[in-house]
């Protein structure tokens, strides 16, 4: 067995469950957010869409651009350069994101952004889990594989958020569609609006956003004894069944075949 203190690339045992245990939260904001708009103040809302609350644009970033413009958003750029210089730099985040003081908020980096920004960008970033978790990458990731010629990225980008369709590289790729009156591709674009279908939400796994965070912190070898530990016995994310190791071997595998980026 494990012990608490195993490292997985740059994340101890405690500090993953911790990622994982957000999730359920994570899911609720983005439930919420809509119910959230229509509830608060309206001259509250329409002062935050007044703003231009619009965040397609972060997604023609790489995903840690993204975070990065996050953490300059929130004010927290100067606590993430003292956590990096810290004895343990990974712990040092956790704490700063969980001891951020939103009351104080006076438009983080300069002073350069609104609270429409912060919106934007956590909409985005919630979209990139939900994202990871139906298909295995962040939109970050499928935009940078429209650019490459890929429709089938495209469609199943639109089907996690609708807005993406706004940016540059979406925007150019519909562009060309219509100038060639492409049918086709306007039946699938159409299908896509719908969202996820009920195929992709039986797809739907926990446990690909911990194959997302495995990698994405170093740690792309995994024996079968190790995936059996953390991911049924600790993570609790896979039933304890006959063929478990095969079949979590088989899921790991295929993760790596996209990129996290």
């Amino acid at each position: 067995m494990e012990k608490n203190n195993s490292k997985y690339g740059n994340l101890t045992l405690e500090q993953f469950k911790l990622l994982i245990n957000k999730l359920p939260e994570i899911r609720g904001q983005m439930q919420e957010l809509p119910d959230l708009l229509n509830s608060a103040p309206k001259d509250r809302v329409m002062g935050i869409l007044d703003q231009g609350l619009y965040w397609a644009d972060s997604y023609e970033l790489s995903f840690q651009e993204l975070l990065a413009l996050l953490i300059c958003a929130l004010g927290c750029h100067q606590e993430l350069h003292k956590a990096a210089q810290s004895d343990d730099p990974t712990q040092a985040v956790f704490s700063m994101f969980q001891n951020v003081e939103y009351e104080t908020w006076e438009g983080g980096l300069e002073g350069l952004f609104e609270i429409s920004d912060v919106v934007g960008l956590f909409s985005a970033l919630q979209r990139n889990i939900l994202s990871i978790m139906l298909f295995h990458r962040t939109l970050n990731a499928m935009v940078d594989e429209v650019r490459s010629g890929d429709d089938d990225s495209l469609f199943n980008a639109v089907r996690i958020d609708r807005s993406i369709i706004t940016c540059p590289t979406f925007a150019l790729r519909i562009s060309k569609a219509e100038v060639k009156n492409d049918r086709k591709f306007f039946i699938r674009l159409r299908s896509s609006l719908k969202g996820p279908s009920k195929k992709h939400w039986e797809a739907y796994k926990d446990l690909r956003y911990a194959f997302f965070i495995l990698r994405e912190s170093g740690f792309n070898q995994m024996s079968d004894a190790q995936l059996e530990e953390l991911l049924i016995h600790q993570l609790k994310l896979y039933s304890n069944a006959p063929g478990a190791r095969k079949n979590l071997r088989k899921q790991f595998t295929e993760s790596k075949k996209f990129s996290t980026t």
